[in-house]
């Protein structure tokens, strides 16, 4: 099967998720994998902190299975790159 771009509202919906969720989780993503290479690590180092395999990491990382990887897994993520996290909301404009 050969890859093709995808916007990320076709995203959310191969997914059967909302297009926010998509858009926050990639946001996350992009920001772990930014943080994981600044700080030098593969994604092997980062795998075995994480006690998952590399695999999953570079699952994680394309954002493959963007609905099956939850807020919590990324935020366990962060902690484990040394960051913390603060959940801000407010009412849209």
């Amino acid at each position: 099967m050969a890859w093709k771009e995808i916007d990320l509202e076709e995203l959310a919906d191969s997914l059967g998720t909302n297009i926010t969720e998509v858009k926050e989780k990639q946001k996350l993503i992009n920001m772990i994998t930014k943080i994981r290479k600044a700080k030098k690590l593969s994604q092997a180092a980062l795998a075995r902190k994480l006690g998952i395999s590399q695999a999953r990491v570079a699952q994680i990382e394309s954002g493959i299975g963007t609905a099956q990887v939850t807020f919590d897994i990324l935020l366990n993520i962060l902690i484990a790159l040394g960051y913390d996290y603060r959940v801000i909301t407010k009412k849209a404009a």
